[in-house]
């Protein structure tokens, strides 16, 4: 893992050591001076491509913020009500072993793109490496909070798959809105070289002064076991690109992005678990069929067997609600009686008789639904962020899950509340046997416009 803690504090003996020693490649040709693409996983916040194959742990496989120097707690109920969203919605994350199949990809920029210059797939390349294909179905747009250029996939993600991301820089590449182009930070131009940044030292003590990357960290305040911890932190991102996920081969022979054309580039699996999507942004909603009928689809495969309409008496691992008909303490009409089935990468929910308009519908999923494999769903984020126990905005209508945008904070948030009046009534949870972790799936809407 890497101890990018440390990395604070060289960033800029680097550049200037850099720009005395023509580390970049030749941009005389532009008069004004090169935006970049950061990376410096020690800013607060974090300035790196997100998400990142960084973030996932060796030896678990799965999702670690440790490797940024963030520790979930393991307990998210010693935690202040205003910490309590933020500390389940890492520790869900930290379940994965990848990333959610419905996010955004993500570069900071040090100025906004422009993106007429964003080109589908000669400057921002994605590549499907576990199908060796590219991904053209991609659209690009300028994030101005995060100053980031964010990539999102039509239909999002598949699961199970690992994905490369290039975006071409320099002269043939994607432009700023200032007409400036953009070149590669100073680490990722250390990321690209071919040879090992420790000059093959395995120790402080084997480490020769002689190395040039040696030179580029020397600093009065620097001995050998710093600078040392440096380059091998660096040297470890660079064998994971240049072997393990074969970055950089892969984006020139797949999408014709050779390494020294390139501002950026980084790499991130999804999950290999099945999922019912659900992203209002990208359309990823319940589908009416009808006035008795709903349909959810999903990626991934599924054990039919485990989908089980829940009714009174009788367990189940789908939940179909008027919580209009519940508040007006009405039972029966609160738990309409429904059949579930699946076909077609979609779940189906039809009620014996039709749902009123007007009334406010809630679907639930459990964790009891598997796919094929035995292995449970797991929830997307939306779903965590619905079902969470603590707020998710505070007084001031600020996100207070990080990576959420105050926008999306505040309408979640609402529907958040609506839930939780149900999720924390002692009568609802002895009737269903629920709990808040076992939700992979769960959105209210009012019939029949979700």
């Amino acid at each position: 893992m890497v101890g990018s803690r440390r990395w604070a504090g060289w960033g800029a003996s680097l550049a200037v050591a850099c720009i005395a020693t023509a580390c970049t490649p030749d941009i005389a040709q532009d008069r004004d001076t090169p935006e970049t693409m950061p990376f410096d996983p020690a800013a607060d916040p974090p300035l790196l491509p997100q998400p990142t194959d960084l973030l996932i742990n060796p030896t678990t496989g799965r999702i670690d913020f440790a490797v940024v120097g963030l520790h979930v707690p393991d307990d998210c109920a010693s935690q202040p009500n205003d910490a309590l969203a933020q500390c389940e919605f890492y520790q869900y994350l930290e379940g994965l072993d990848g990333f959610p199949t419905d996010l955004s990809a993500t570069a900071p920029v040090t100025a906004p793109v422009d993106l007429r210059t964003a080109s589908v797939p000669d400057d921002l390349v994605v590549v499907d490496a576990t199908r060796g294909k590219l991904v053209e179905s991609i659209a690009a747009s300028s994030d101005t909070a995060t100053q980031s250029l964010a990539i999102t996939p039509q239909g999002g993600w598949d699961v199970g798959t690992t994905y490369l991301f290039g975006i071409r820089g320099y002269a043939a590449g994607l432009r700023s809105e200032q007409g400036r182009m953009y070149v590669a930070s100073v680490p990722y131009f250390l990321l690209k070289r071919d040879e090992s940044l420790t000059c093959g030292a395995a120790s402080a003590a084997q480490l020769d002064p002689s190395c040039p990357y040696v030179k580029l960290l020397e600093a009065p305040d620097k001995d050998a076991a710093s600078i040392f911890s440096d380059l091998s932190d660096l040297e470890g991102i660079r064998q994971l690109y240049a072997y393990g996920d074969k970055l950089w081969s892969s984006l020139d022979a797949i999408g014709g992005l050779p390494k020294d054309e390139a501002a950026t580039a980084w790499a991130f699996p999804t999950h290999s678990a099945s999922v019912v999507e659900l992203n209002p942004t990208l359309g990823m909603l319940p589908q009416v069929v009808d006035s008795a009928t709903i349909r959810l689809g999903f990626k991934g495969t599924m054990d039919a067997t485990t989908l089980s309409a829940f009714r009174l008496g009788a367990p189940g691992s789908v939940f179909l609600l008027d919580l209009t008909a519940l508040a007006a303490n009405d039972l029966v009409g609160g738990l309409p009686k429904f059949a579930v089935s699946v076909a077609n990468h979609a779940i189906s929910l039809a009620a014996e008789q039709p749902l009123a308009d007007g009334h406010l519908i809630a679907i639930l999923m459990t964790n009891a639904v598997t796919n094929a494999a035995g292995m449970p769903f797991v929830p997307a984020p939306l779903t965590v962020l619905l079902r969470a126990r603590g707020p998710l905005v505070d007084a001031f209508g600020a996100s207070l899950v990080d990576g959420v945008s105050d926008s999306d904070a505040v309408a979640a948030e609402a529907g958040r509340k609506d839930l939780a009046e149900l999720l924390d009534n002692p009568t609802f949870a002895s009737l269903t046997g629920l709990e808040r972790e076992s939700l992979v799936y769960v959105y209210a809407f009012t019939f029949p416009q979700p």
